[in-house]
């Protein structure tokens, strides 16, 4: 190779390239700085591990393709201009002293830069798959989600084993999936509350069955669920029962119980038109044997063109375990929790009710929340119980601290999500959960209704005190629900009174508008009552069933027609009224009211 000559100047001398040199190693020393200072912290951050490994990589990666790029517009000048250092590449001779110098330079350090780079984007790869950069990096979106994570079953489990899993195809399209979503957000085009089910979401085969094996399904668990009541000294009840997880393969012991209807002897498909999952009109039953059975709803039935329009739906882990971390416990489930574990003192008076209806009062932001929470159970006891106010402060203020930290971590109005934003299928106490397909309303054509028995599931629940964890629910005569659920409350679904973030009604009025002016409606609470409670009723038809219906034998032998009907408003002929009860219509030919005829003195 010919000497160069003295004077040629490398393509590299234009001031292009030298900015994107200048460009490169500013950026290779804030990454070097970034990853020192996410060394000395104690909790990574999810902003200097975005500069570290994603941010500051690229910007070196940018200044090298600016320097490159200023050294081809050089090489395209000089040739253009026709000058005998217009070289489209630059010459290297290794037998001159002074390239072997640079070349050795620019080896070392490309190598060195190659070496941190490398770092770096391995780094980036984990900082992706990190919790931190799902649930902090996009703070305001991810923020209801991730501090529900924070406080499930889940918290120690990295977010990508469930929604990515192993594999890289699915690892493709998560990230193909997280552009889109970094758009939304960055552009603000992401919707509040964010939208569920999540679509395209992995199986659950290929995730949750990671670590939870159907087929290990089998058996029973017990259940023992605290309660404490709305009464001044926040009576406290357990009810216990045991439910039957069962299994779908018959190798692993017992094909019944909830797991009978996982993917594994049976088969269920279901289609539906609600988006989000909480009605579902059909579904089909596929046995180990191939053989079939539909059900469709008695109430919404679909017609045969709707149902062939539908997706068919496989049943899997997902479909009641819809909420596996992201749970937000309702406010009266969140405070009898609370209390169980000591965060509440149980012995404050009212305590429950208290917390209970400051939790349950809409907030416009979570910084009106804290202050309107603190003040309203602050001020109940400053008042009505000033001495204890004294004496108990350090109790009322963990109160007060658990109460605001349960809001925190489940109510976001930025985002519009509170505790009735989504629905959670497993059970059926606030949402409709089994009762979407188990509501007794589904049948096959030949008439066979889907059961809706409690026992299918679970043994029925006792009612009793506090109890050692595991110990034995005591035998007691006690109805396990606070009003028993005969009539027409036999047939309303729980979630028609539990809903999520409202206290369940007390009193007849509380559902039922009564109509005052009409025969027998005037007040339904005028019988109906117990110690402490006004019990509700759905008409009266639910005692009263038929003409004569409570007055045959047995109904109240000891009762007087006026300790029910003296409050009634009365405006119906005798022969409509007393006929109901009475079969003598002999004495009954004058339409009067029967007060005319009789002095009510305990007997009719």
């Amino acid at each position: 190779m010919t000497e160069p000559r003295r004077g040629q100047r490398g393509l590299y001398r234009n001031v292009l390239s030298y900015f994107g040199f200048l460009v490169t190693v500013a950026g290779a020393f804030l990454m070097l700085f970034a990853m020192v200072v996410e060394l000395s912290l104690q909790a990574p951050s999810p902003y200097v591990g975005m500069f570290t490994y994603m941010i500051f990589p690229a910007v070196v990666a940018a200044g090298l393709a600016i320097a490159l790029l200023g050294m081809w517009r050089e090489s395209r000048r000089r040739k253009r201009l026709g000058t005998a250092e217009a070289l489209p590449y630059p010459r290297v001779d290794l037998n001159d002293p002074r390239h072997r110098r640079k070349f050795a330079y620019v080896s070392i350090g490309g190598f060195l830069l190659l070496i941190i780079l490398g770092f770096a984007g391995y780094n980036a790869f984990l900082f992706t798959e990190s919790v931190t950069f799902c649930g902090r990096l996009c703070h305001t979106v991810m923020e209801p989600e991730f501090a529900a994570y924070n406080h499930s079953p889940h918290a120690k489990v990295r977010c990508v084993e469930c929604h990515v899993g192993s594999g890289a195809s699915f690892y493709v399209k998560s990230k193909l999936s997280g552009a889109r979503q970094v758009l939304a957000v960055l552009f603000h085009t992401y919707p509040t509350p964010i939208e569920t089910p999540v679509k395209n979401l992995r199986p659950a085969r290929e995730t949750c069955e990671e670590c939870h094996w159907p087929n290990k399904f089998y058996g029973a668990q017990l259940l023992q669920i605290p309660y404490f009541r709305y009464d001044e000294k926040s009576t406290s009840d357990q009810i216990s029962l045991l439910m039957k997880t069962g299994g779908g393969s018959s190798r692993m012991g017992q094909s019944a119980g909830i797991h009978w209807h996982m993917i594994i002897d049976n088969a269920i498909y279901y289609a539906t038109p609600d988006p989000k999952q909480q009605e579902i009109p059909y579904f089909k039953v596929v046995g180990k044997y191939g053989q079939e059975r539909e059900y469709m709803s008695q109430d919404k039935p679909l017609s045969e063109k709707e149902k062939a329009s539908l997706p068919l739906h496989k049943m899997d882990c997902m479909d009641c375990h819809n909420r596996p971390t992201h749970v937000y416990t309702p406010p009266d489930r969140a405070i009898d929790l609370a209390m169980n574990n000591g965060a509440i003192a149980r012995d404050l008076p009212w305590i429950k009710k208290t917390t209970a209806e400051a939790l349950m009062a809409p907030y416009p932001d979570m910084e009106t929340a804290d202050k309107q929470i603190r003040d309203a159970v602050f001020n109940f006891y400053a008042k009505n119980y000033p001495a204890l106010y004294q004496e108990r402060m350090a109790d009322i203020q963990n109160a007060v601290a658990t109460v605001t930290d349960i809001y925190n971590r489940s109510v976001f109005p930025k985002m519009k999500v509170d505790w009735k934003t989504y629905p959670d299928n497993i059970g059926h106490r606030n949402w409709p959960g089994c009762f979407r397909c188990h509501d007794g309303r589904h049948a096959t054509k030949d008439g066979k209704t889907l059961t809706r028995e409690c026992t299918a599931c679970h043994t029925m629940p006792q009612r009793g005190p506090l109890e050692a964890l595991g110990a034995q629910p005591p035998v007691t005569d006690e109805t396990w629900h606070p009003f028993p659920l005969k009539g027409r409350h036999a047939e309303v679904l729980c979630n028609r009174c539990h809903s999520p973030g409202i206290r369940p009604k007390l009193d007849c009025a509380g559902c039922h508008k009564l109509d005052t002016a009409a025969p027998m409606m005037s007040d339904c609470t005028a019988c109906h009552t117990a110690p402490g409670v006004k019990l509700p009723l759905a008409d009266c038809k639910s005692c009263h069933e038929g003409l004569g219906g409570l007055h045959k034998r047995g109904g109240h032998p000891d009762a007087s027609c006026t300790d029910c009907h003296g409050r009634h408003v009365w405006k119906v002929a005798a022969r409509d009224a007393c006929l109901g009860c009475h079969e003598d219509r002999k004495a009954h030919n004058a339409p009067k009211p029967c007060g005319e005829c009789h002095a009510f003195q305990g007997k009719a």
